[in-house]
C-alpha cells in the first residue's frame, strides 16, 4: 500500500473505535466516526465494508478524502476517466490539486504523454519536477527541441540537485552543446555558495580536462577538506583560480578551527594577492569565528573587517566578545558603532545602556533603559526592572465576528481543514488550511485564525501571527491551552506555571504531534529515553513514542523532567531552560568557564546560537504568560539569579502592565518567532 496513505489512515486507526454504535440523534461525531471507520476498512482492504460505508457519507465535508485514498491506492492501475471525474469535481480545491500533481508524476512514469498534457494544468509556477515532467512530455509529443532550449536552460542556475525528472531535458541540452563550460561554471559557483560539496564535486568532472577541471574539483575539495586544501596551498603559485580555492579554504575552515585558520591565514596572506573581496570575506569569517570561541583578541580581528561586509550576525558576535570580557568601554564603543537599522534593535541598545550603567553614567543608563522599556520583548522586560518602569504590553484584541465565521465556514478548504483537524489528520488539516487561508483578506484570516484557535488547533495563529503589529495579537499567539493540567503539574513539581506556558510555546508552538529532527515528541519535545525514564520515575506505563502525542501525558512527564532541571542547577529558571534545550553536560561546561558572569552577560555570551536564543525567548514568553494568566507580572530579573546565587523562588505577580507605546508595534523577543 502506499505510504503516503498509511500514514494518513494511521490516525483513524488510533482515533476510532468502530465497534461502537452511532447515535443517530449526533450525527455529525457520527459522520466523524462512519468516516474513520470506512478508512480502516479501506487501509485494510475490507473493500465490501468501505463501500457499505462510503455510501452513507455523500454529504460529508472529508467524504473526497476517502475517494482520493481510493484513488491512490489504484494509482498505478488507474484509467483516465476515474481521475478526470474526480478532479472534475475538486478542480479548485487543495486536494484537487494535491492528486493532480501525483496523476501526472503517475502518467510520466507511464510516458503517457498525450494524456500528461490534457491533465497538465499549464500553470505559470510550477515546482521544478513538474516543470521537468512537462518538458519531457513536449519533447515526447514531437516538439522540437530547438523550441525548448530557453525553457531547458532556464532549470539549469540552481546551487541545488535537480530532480530526476530533470535528466531527459538536460540530455538535450548536452546533446546541442548548450551546457557549455560557461554554463558549467555558473552552476559550479551556485553549489559553491550553497555548500554542496557533491554537486560541486559532480560538475568539476563535467568541466574540460586540464586547468579548468583541475579548478573546479580543488573548490570543491575545498568545502569537502578545508584542511588538507589549505596545506597543499602552501606550495600553489599565485594564479587566480588558486586564489579562489585558498580564499574558499579559508573561509570554511574558520568554522571548526579558527587558530588553525588564523595560523593559515598569516602564511597565505603573504603568499597570494587576494583581492578587496576575497579578503574582507575571510577576515569576516576569521573575526565572527574568534568573537565565536572567545579569543582575547576577537576585536582585533573585527577592527579588520571592512565596514561594506558588517552584518547582524558580525555585530552581535563583537558585542558578545567585548561582553565575554566584560570590556565595558568596548561594549559602549560598538553600540555606538553600529550603523542604522542595527543599532535600533533592541539586543545594542541594552546593552549600550549596560555599558553606561556599568561606566558610572548612571542618568544616561537610566534613560536609554526607561525609553527601550516600552518595547514587549526580551531586552525591553530587562530595561524595565533596570529602570524600574512598568512593563509594557499593548495588545491588539480580535474580536470574534460570527456572521463573518459563519461565511468562512461555507469555503470548501477552510471547513475540510477545520474537520480534518478535529479527526486528527493534522497534515492534511495544515494542507487544507494553507491552500485557503493564504487567500483571504487580514480581517478573514484573523477570524479563521479564531475558529481554529476555538477546536484547539493554536499552532496557525502562532505561525500566521509573527511580524509587525500582528505580534500584538497576544491572546492568538499566547493560547492558555490545557491549563487545569498545565498547573497542576506545575505546581505538584514545585516550578512555575507560567514558566511551563512558555516553554511549550516556545518548544512546540502548542503542537501536539511536533517532532523535530533530533527525535524529539510533542508539546514538550521529549527524547523518547528521557520520556520513558520520567515515566519509570512517576510510575506510569510507557507505551511508547505516540503517547508523547497525548498533551497530557507529554505535560506530565515534561513538567518532571523541567523539574528535574531545575533542580541540578539550584532551581535557576534560565539555568535550567538552557539544560533543557542544550543538555546540563554544556551547561555544566559553560558555568566551569563563565560562572562569575552576571545572568544577563552569561546567557548573552552562550555559546550555542540555539540555546541562547531559546532561553531569551523562554524568559521573555513567561512574562507574557504571567500577563494572561494574572493580569501582572513577576519581574524578569527575578527568574535570573546570577551563577551561584541562591534563587529566591518566583515571587507572586506584583508588577503592573502599561500600555506606553499603543502606536507602536511590539519587536519580536529574539531569535525566530515561532
Amino acid at each position: 500500500m502506499n505510504t503516503r496513505l498509511v500514514f494518513l489512515l494511521c490516525g483513524a486507526l488510533l482515533a476510532v473505535d468502530a465497534s461502537k454504535p452511532l447515535r443517530a440523534q449526533d450525527p455529525l461525531p457520527a459522520q466523524r466516526r462512519e468516516f474513520l471507520a470506512a478508512a480502516v476498512s479501506l487501509a485494510a482492504g475490507r473493500q465490501a465494508d468501505y463501500e457499505a460505508r462510503r455510501q452513507h457519507l455523500d454529504d460529508y465535508v472529508l467524504a473526497p478524502y476517502l475517494d482520493y485514498a481510493l484513488l491512490r491506492r489504484d494509482l498505478r492501475t488507474l484509467d483516465a476517466r476515474r481521475a478526470r471525474e474526480f478532479l472534475d469535481r475538486e478542480s479548485a480545491t487543495q486536494l484537487g490539486r494535491q492528486f493532480r500533481i501525483e496523476w501526472l508524476a503517475e502518467l510520466a512514469r507511464r510516458e503517457d504523454w498525450n494524456t500528461f498534457l490534457q491533465f497538465d494544468p499549464g500553470d505559470d509556477s510550477p515546482g521544478t519536477t513538474l516543470r521537468c515532467q512537462r518538458l519531457r512530455a513536449r519533447l515526447g509529443t514531437g516538439v522540437a527541441e530547438q523550441e525548448l532550449r530557453s525553457e531547458i536552460l532556464a532549470i539549469w542556475p540552481t546551487g541545488k540537485s535537480l530532480p530526476d525528472a530533470c535528466d531527459p531535458a538536460l540530455a538535450v541540452a548536452r546533446k546541442h552543446g548548450w551546457l557549455d563550460t560557461r554554463a558549467l561554471w555558473e552552476r559550479l559557483r551556485l553549489a559553491v555558495d550553497a555548500g554542496d560539496a557533491g554537486l560541486t564535486t559532480h560538475l568539476a568532472r563535467q568541466l574540460p580536462a586540464g586547468d579548468e577541471r583541475t579548478h573546479g574539483e580543488r573548490l570543491a575539495r575545498a568545502l569537502s577538506d578545508p584542511k588538507a586544501t589549505l596545506a597543499a596551498a602552501a606550495t600553489w603559485p599565485d594564479t587566480a583560480a588558486n586564489r579562489e580555492a585558498a580564499a574558499l579554504a579559508l573561509r570554511r575552515f574558520a568554522k571548526p578551527d579558527v587558530v588553525a585558520a588564523i595560523g593559515q591565514w598569516h602564511g597565505l596572506e603573504r603568499r597570494f594577492d587576494f583581492d578587496a573581496t576575497q579578503r574582507a570575506a575571510i577576515l569576516r569569517e576569521l573575526a565572527l569565528y574568534a568573537a565565536v570561541a572567545y579569543r582575547t583578541d576577537a576585536e582585533d580581528w573585527f577592527q579588520r573587517v571592512p565596514a561594506d561586509v558588517r552584518d547582524q550576525q558580525l555585530a552581535d558576535w563583537q558585542l558578545r566578545a567585548a561582553l565575554a570580557r566584560q570590556a565595558w568601554s568596548d561594549v559602549r564603543d560598538v553600540a555606538n558603532g553600529l550603523p542604522r537599522p542595527l543599532a535600533d534593535s533592541a539586543r545594542p541598545r541594552y546593552w549600550r545602556a549596560r555599558a553606561l550603567q556599568e561606566l558610572g553614567d548612571r542618568q544616561a543608563a537610566h534613560d536609554a533603559f526607561a525609553a527601550l522599556s516600552t518595547e514587549s520583548n526580551f531586552h525591553g522586560f530587562l530595561a524595565a526592572d533596570r529602570s524600574n518602569q512598568p512593563y509594557s504590553i499593548c495588545p491588539q484584541e480580535v474580536a470574534a465576528d460570527p456572521q463573518r465565521a459563519a461565511q468562512l465556514r461555507r469555503r470548501t478548504d477552510l471547513a475540510r481543514a477545520l474537520e480534518l483537524h478535529r479527526v486528527g489528520w493534522r497534515s492534511e488539516a495544515a494542507r487544507a488550511w494553507d491552500h485557503d487561508v493564504a487567500k483571504l483578506s487580514e480581517a478573514d484570516r484573523d477570524q479563521a485564525l479564531i475558529l481554529a484557535a476555538e477546536q484547539g488547533w493554536h499552532d496557525r495563529a502562532v505561525f500566521a501571527l509573527n511580524s509587525g503589529d500582528h505580534l500584538r495579537k497576544y491572546g492568538l499567539r499566547f493560547p492558555v491551552a490545557q491549563r487545569e493540567q498545565v498547573e497542576r503539574d506545575a505546581l505538584d513539581n514545585g516550578i512555575d506555571p507560567a514558566w511551563v506556558f512558555a516553554l511549550i510555546r516556545a518548544e512546540s508552538a502548542w503542537q501536539p504531534d511536533a517532532r523535530s529532527h533530533a527525535d524529539a515528541h510533542g508539546l514538550m519535545q521529549l527524547l523518547p529515553g528521557t520520556a520513558r525514564s520520567m515515566a519509570q520515575q512517576l510510575g506510569v506505563t510507557w507505551t511508547g513514542t505516540s503517547s508523547l502525542y497525548q498533551p497530557e501525558f507529554n505535560i506530565r512527564l515534561g513538567t518532571r523532567y523541567l523539574s528535574q532541571q531545575a533542580s541540578r542547577f539550584g532551581n535557576s529558571p534560565w539555568l535550567a531552560s538552557a539544560a533543557y534545550n542544550a543538555g546540563p553536560a554544556p551547561v555544566q561546561r559553560w558555568l566551569s568557564q563563565r560562572s562569575d558572569r552576571p545572568a544577563d552577560v552569561f546567557i548573552e555570551t552562550i555559546p550555542y546560537h540555539e540555546t541562547r536564543e531559546y532561553v531569551a525567548r523562554v524568559l521573555a514568553f513567561s512574562v507574557i504568560y504571567d500577563w494572561r494568566l494574572h493580569g501582572k507580572v513577576r519581574p524578569l530579573s527575578s527568574r535570573l539569579p546570577d551563577p551561584g546565587q541562591p534563587y529566591a523562588g518566583v515571587p507572586a505577580p506584583d508588577r503592573p502592565v502599561v500600555c506606553a507605546a499603543p502606536a507602536l508595534a511590539s519587536a519580536p523577543s529574539p531569535g525566530r518567532q515561532p
